[in-house]
Order: C-alpha cells, then structure tokens, then sequence
C-alpha cells in the first residue's frame, strides 16, 4: 500500500531517507508530508507520482469528525451520493466511484466489498484509532489493483508504539428530533521486548437524519429514529520483528425504509448489512542498506447486501436467501533495490483468488472464481531537475484475458516551487456480482433476452500539479486533470424492470483543483480549498449519467447527476491555549441535478457550517472534552444519486449537537 505520514519539523526533503519515519509519534508531526511508494522509501509528498491528501490524527480530533464523510468532505474532489436502500457511496471528480472505482482500506485491508465493488459511508469506519487518513485522488493501480482507478482512500490506525497503553472515546450527538449517534471506542497497544501488540474497536448505533423522505409518488416517512446506521469494528494487530500478523472484523448495518426508491410500506422495512472478516501476515527483510524484499498474504470473507426484513406487528424477520459469500486469497512478493541518490527499482508479483458462493447449500455447486496474475514494476531514476518515473503492470485474468497499464510521472521539488506531470492507465475488470448478474438474467428473464457479459474498463488520467511555497506560513498548490473511463460499467433495464449490466463507451470529466495553506501563530491555520468539474465526454451512458428531455437529448451536457460543477471548502483552526482550540469549516457546493422517478429535480447550492469547540487535559490530564454544532445553518444537504435509476434524493444529516468525552490511561 501506500502510506503517507507526516515528518518532524527538522527533517527535510534530502534527509529523510536518514530516519525511520513509522517511528514518529504524530503528535510530534509538522507540515511535511511524505510518501511512501513501491519502493516503501520516505519521500516528499511534493514529489510523489500522485496527487495526494493526508489528514493527520490530530486534524481529524481538532475538526470534531464524527465519521470518515465528515473527513472526506473536506478533500477536493469527493461528492458522497445515494446509493439504493438507505446506503450512500463515493464520488470522485464528478464520476461515481460505485463499481469498484474507487476502494478503502484499513491497513491494507480493503473494505469495499467484492460483489459489486460499493462501499457505504456514513457511520461506519472508525474515527478516534486514525493514526492518519491518506486519499489519492487519480489512479493507484500498479500497487492498489482493481478497485482504485480514481482513487484510494486508506486508513491507518496507531500502532503499538502510538497506542501505548489505554484510550477510551465515547460520543453522543442529538438532532432537534431524535438521537443523531452514540457510539464507544478503544484503542490499547503494549511492547513486550521485540513483540507488539495493538488493538483498536468501536460500536456505533447512529442515524442517518430526523428529516422526512419522500419518494417519487407522494409517499413519505419520518427518519428519525427510523434510519438507524449500526457498525461493530474490531482490529488487532502483532508485530515480531520482521513479522506483522493483522485480524479484522467489519460489520455494518444499514435500515432502510427507502427501498430502491419508493417507501416501503405495509409495516414492514429492510435492513442490509455487509461484513467482513480478514487476516494479513506480512513479512519484511533488509538485506542490507540497498536491497530489500516484501511479502505477504490476505485472506477475507465479506458478506455483503445480506438483506433481512423486519415486520411492525411483531412477526419475526425473514432473510432474504439470496445470500453470497465472496472470499479473496492473494500471495504477494515484491524486491526492492534504491541506490544513495534515491533512485529505485521495485519488481513484484501477485497471485489472487476471488471466489462468490451462495450460502444456501443447494447453489453452492455454483461457485464463480475469478483468478488473477499480476506483475508489476516501477522505477524512479532522479537527476537535478526532474524524477523520472516509468512503471506498469501485467494483469492475466481467467475470466477477462490479459492487460497491460503503463503509468509515467516527472516530478520534481526545487526549493519552494515543485511540478508533477502524470499519465496513468487504469484497468477494471467486473466484479463476482457484475459479472454473474448477467448470467442470471440470461438464464431467467421473462423477455427471454440475450446480453453480453461486461468487459473490463479502461481509465487514462493526465495531471498536472505546480505548487509554490511563498514563506513557511504561505504554500499554494494547484492541479488539472484529465480522466477517460471506456467500456464504463452502467446498469440497465428492460421492459420488465429487470436489471442486468452493459458498458457504455465512455465517460470523461476534467477539472481544476486549487490549495492555499496560511498558518499564523496569532490567527492560527487556515485551508481553502476550491474544485471545478464538468463532464468532457459521454458516449452510451447518457440516460445513466446525464439530465435528459423525453427525447433522450442530453440537457445540461457538461454536469453529471448528483455532482456540482463547483465545490470549495474552507478550515479554520485557532488555539487559545496549547490545550483548548476552536475549529469550524465552511463546505459550498454548487447546483446539482437529479431525479425522482422520471422527474428531474434541481437541487441549489448547499452552504454548511461545522463548529467543533477542543479541550485537552481538562478537568485532568489525559482526559479531553469536545463540544460540536454541526450544519448550523440547518442547510438540509441531500446525497442525490449519481446515476439514473430513479432514486429520489436521500436526506442528510440536519443540525446536530455532539457532545465527545475521551481518556488516555
């Protein structure tokens, strides 16, 4: 994986190969951020072939985040947007990151489920263990895979080291109508001679909102208390030596009341949960200074969209038995060598075994598995004025054949300015659910219709990034890009209503994306960010991505639905004292459309305001007190769906208060 992480306050560009930077306690953490990339050696950010954004513990504290959205909402480039059934999902620069366009991880582990490939958010992955969240926005493939062809999102929790003893966090948040979330976590770490040891947990019960639903028919429902988000995560981790053995457990369970649109009524309502279980063993040596080799291993087990109904009158809930287990196996072996200037050539391999098996002893004859070999390289050769790097990976899929994505960077950091140029080819191949939906709709629509399989998509993104650095108070960074998905995956209907998978031609977005960072030790720190997208090309997908008349002609040719054309934050944080801070941050997003059922909705711009008052070592030390008001306006956000399948708007999380008490042993 790739991991970012954050620098002491001497270290420099040209000495951080001198230090062991996992060692750094992020409390001790400065303004440079460094990467760390195939060849695992610490670099600066500046000069990563990616364009990157790392939000540290402590900023993630300072802001009162109350889930991964509220950190998220914060990074250019990320809109969340409806899913169906109460679950909302990712996009990035103005294309849905459903389908396995973009993936999370936690430490190293991936979360997003392998059936289609969604990852919901909102009440879900842990928040108080986060050592650091790193988010690549553009194509992460050569080491990431199939799920990151816009983006990674990972998670790193605290070690042993960081996690040294005992720390409890509890939170309780109200809306004006109903509970909001109430939710305890711990973290604990010990170091016994050369082993380590380190846990993280969390349960969280919480809402989606106290706000009313109405679906495209005129029906409606309250969502307080009947919107309930309820996660159970736990993380242990052991490190000897060389050795790092990682157990995982994810359960998340999303009430739905919403269906795929219309309100379910008749006293009954949905729940779909989704669940992971994961191991990783992990191995390193270092041969000498020059040459080193990883390998590792994961396994996981994810249930996902298992969907259980659940009856007012007291009869007992029934399970839907079109359950589907997706189990993943991958060995990885990866060398390494870096000479003294910094320039490095990593070579690895990989195997992987993705299995989808229905739980119900009858179908468990049909069992799909999808197999890949990959290899990959990557080199970075450095001179004076630029870093060149080439890379690219080999994927042989039984089921898709073979590909081939190049990946090419110049970059370079020269004193207060740095540049990047990058071009990036991503591959995405179907996933278990993609590819078996179709074979189930071939063997039993009513129509007795024909479609072919979907075939693997292909991404190309170009970037460029210059950045300026006026003072150590001052730094202004600013990118464009450029991003083509072909054969992109769009879910469609016939007659009947029933779905099935095609690939549309294309889908392309550009964009701008702009930085300014000003610290002042009187006004304290302040970060603007502010994004343009809009939609560059869409061939074959318009009724699934576009705004269209009843002719099927594109209205509004350069916005997508559920994205806005214009999105700009703006961060403030300020001490009063080294233990007591003020932070409160401002999210605009411009005019968005949408639909309900086959109307199409405007949705204008949306201001919100968070306020989050931090008192540390108060009334003792080691404890800490936090007092949030979040959406103070009361701005009624929805999360529209980024895509036509005739979703109305799902409403979002209205004034909230939230009161946070925490204690490190």
């Amino acid at each position: 994986m790739n991991n970012l992480i954050y620098a002491e306050q001497n270290l420099t560009c040209s000495n951080l190969k001198n230090v062991d930077v996992e060692d750094i306690s992020i409390e001790e953490l400065m303004e440079i951020p460094v990467f760390l990339g195939a060849s695992q050696q610490a670099a600066c950010s500046n000069e990563a072939a990616n364009i990157v954004n790392l939000i540290s513990h402590e900023e993630i504290l300072n802001r009162g985040a109350r889930d991964l959205t509220d950190v998220l909402q914060l990074i250019p480039g990320f809109t969340p947007g409806m899913n169906v059934n109460g679950i909302v999902s990712m996009g990035m620069r103005g294309i849905s990151a459903d389908e396995g366009k973009m993936s999370v991880f936690v430490d190293g582990i991936m979360l997003t489920e392998q059936i289609f490939a969604s990852t919901g958010i909102g009440g879900h992955f842990p928040i108080e263990q986060i050592d650091h969240i790193e988010v690549i926005r553009g194509s992460s493939s050569i080491l990431n895979g199939n799920f990151a062809e816009m983006g990674v999102v990972n998670i790193i929790t605290k070690n042993a080291k960081k996690a040294e003893g005992l720390a409890v966090t509890t939170d309780y948040g109200r809306f004006q109508r109903g509970d909001a979330r109430k939710n305890i976590s711990v973290s604990a770490g010990k170091i016994f001679d050369d082993l380590e040891i380190s846990f993280s947990g969390k349960a969280n019960e919480s809402q989606r909102s106290d706000r009313i639903y109405h679906d495209a028919h005129g029906n409606s429902f309250d969502m307080a208390n009947n919107s309930q988000l309820d996660s159970l995560f736990g993380n242990l981790n052991f490190k000897y030596k060389e050795l790092n053995l990682r157990l995982l457990s994810d359960e998340y369970n999303v009430e739905s009341r919403d269906g795929v649109g219309d309100y379910m009524q008749g006293g009954s309502f949905d729940t779909n949960s989704f669940t992971t279980r994961a191991a990783k063993l992990d191995f390193e040596h270092s041969f000498n200074a020059n040459f080193k080799i990883n390998s590792n291993f994961d396994f996981s087990r994810q249930t996902p969209w298992v969907t259980t109904t659940h009856f007012d009158d007291g009869t007992p809930p029934k399970l839907d038995n079109n359950v589907v287990h997706a189990d993943h196996y991958k060995f990885n072996g990866k060398a390494t060598w870096m000479a003294n200037s910094g320039s490095y050539l990593a070579i690895g391999n990989s195997y992987q075994i993705d299995q989808g098996e229905s739980a119900a002893k009858s179908n468990n004859a049909n069992v799909l598995t999808f197999t890949d070999y990959s290899a990959y390289v990557e080199g970075i050769y450095k001179t004076e004025w630029m870093d060149i790097l080439a890379g690219g990976r080999f994927d042989y899929y039984n089921k898709f054949g073979t590909n081939f994505a190049p990946r090419v960077a110049l970059t370079k950091q020269l004193d207060a300015f740095h540049y990047k140029l990058l071009y990036t080819h991503a591959f995405h191949a179907p996933t278990l659910g993609n590819y078996q939906l179709n074979v189930n709709y071939n063997q039993s629509n009513a129509l007795g219709q024909h479609v072919k399989n979907t075939i693997p998509e292909h991404a190309y993104t170009y970037e460029i990034e210059l950045g300026y650095a006026f003072s150590n108070s001052l730094e202004v960074v600013a990118n464009v890009f450029y991003t083509q998905i072909d054969h992109i995956f769009t879910m469609a209907f016939d007659e009947n209503w029933e779905s099935y998978y095609s690939n549309a031609k294309v889908e392309a977005t550009d964009g701008i994306e702009a930085t300014i960072k000003y610290k002042n030790s009187t006004f304290g720190q302040f970060d603007l960010n502010y994004a343009f997208y809009q939609s560059a090309k869409n061939i074959g997908g318009e009724s699934s991505y576009k705004a269209t008349d009843t002719n099927g002609t594109v209205i509004y040719p350069n916005m997508n639905l559920g994205f806005p054309t214009h999105k700009a934050t703006l961060n403030h944080t300020f001490n009063f004292t080294p233990d007591f801070s003020f932070n409160h941050n401002l999210i605009f997003f411009s005019d968005r459309l949408g639909y309900s059922g086959s109307e199409l909705t405007h949705y204008s711009p949306d201001w919100i305001y968070n306020a989050y008052f931090r008192y540390q070592n108060m009334p003792i030390k080691g404890a800490e007190v936090g007092l949030g008001l979040y959406d103070v306006f009361n701005a009624r956000y929805q999360y529209v769906q980024q895509f036509n399948s005739t979703h109305p708007a799902l409403p979002a999380e209205a004034r909230e208060l939230m009161l946070r008490l925490s204690y490190k042993f």
